[in-house]
């Protein structure tokens, strides 16, 4: 009798590669990545990387198991809840959700599966919205190979809740960057309060991060920026006052990206 499905994996679905770890019950690792084709032209953006995750699956050999799963910030679309007491309830706040989601995307935003972040008094919160028809297919490629969906994250929840402990009531900034996605969160008594996530220029990284914080600082102002990068993407160089810290990714083989 196969023990598989007592394995853990963690797969990153990324517009330029897919990465899966296997993690056997006997703790052996096995690590698998591919790289994505361009998009067809009319095609979902995220059609590739589903044809990536199955080649992993197919590569890895195996089948079962139990799979963190995290989608990268490209994928995803955030909305920023304001803290209200009349807004408080699941319902009002998908509501909200929706409608901000909806100002910002127009009827895309029809299509995209809403999770929401649990509710903490009187400090923002977080919506994050994905395509319905994508994560519908992630679902169907990963049943079709007897993989169980423990957790779907988008990148930025999954940074941010692993160095949950190191961020306490800190008051600043952290960045999630790839070659051609930039994510701004403004951290406020360790809460998120302001959040960016947009398509970048890998020769432009620092000047937009930057142009970025020059604008949103006049909100809320911060001094020290926690820099996590994906694979040999540099650390963005910023003039004092600003203090970069580096922070390790929570990504299964730092994405390989």
């Amino acid at each position: 009798m196969s023990l598989s499905w007592l394995d853990r994996l963690s797969l990153y679905v990324h517009p330029r590669r897919v990465v899966l770890e296997r993690r056997s019950w006997r703790g052996a690792v096995c690590r698998q990545v591919l790289d994505t084709a361009p998009p067809a032209a009319g095609g979902p953006d995220w059609q590739p990387a589903l044809v990536a995750v199955a080649g992993v699956l197919a590569a890895d050999g195996r089948r079962g198991g139990r799979a963190a799963v995290v989608v990268a910030d490209h994928f995803v679309r955030y909305a920023v809840l304001p803290w209200s007491d009349e807004v408080s309830g699941e319902g009002a706040r998908r509501a909200v959700a929706q409608a901000l989601l909806r100002n910002a995307l127009g009827e895309r935003a029809e299509g995209l599966e809403i999770a929401l972040d649990r509710p903490r008094f009187r400090q923002p919160g977080l919506a994050a919205g994905i395509e319905r028809a994508f994560l519908d297919e992630l679902r169907a490629v990963l049943r079709g190979q007897h993989i169980a969906m423990t957790s779907l994250q988008p990148r930025l929840v999954r940074e941010l809740a692993a160095g949950r402990r190191q961020l306490g009531s800190f008051d600043g900034w952290f960045v999630s960057a790839e070659a051609e996605r930039l994510t701004l969160a403004g951290i406020a008594a360790g809460s998120l309060v302001a959040l960016r996530n947009q398509r970048v220029s890998p020769d432009s990284l620092t000047a937009e991060l930057s142009a970025l914080l020059a604008a949103d600082c006049q909100r809320e102002p911060g001094g020290k920026l926690f820099v996590c990068t994906a694979g040999s993407l540099p650390l963005p160089v910023l003039p004092p006052p600003w203090e970069i810290v580096a922070w390790p990714s929570a990504l299964p083989g730092g994405a390989h990206a």
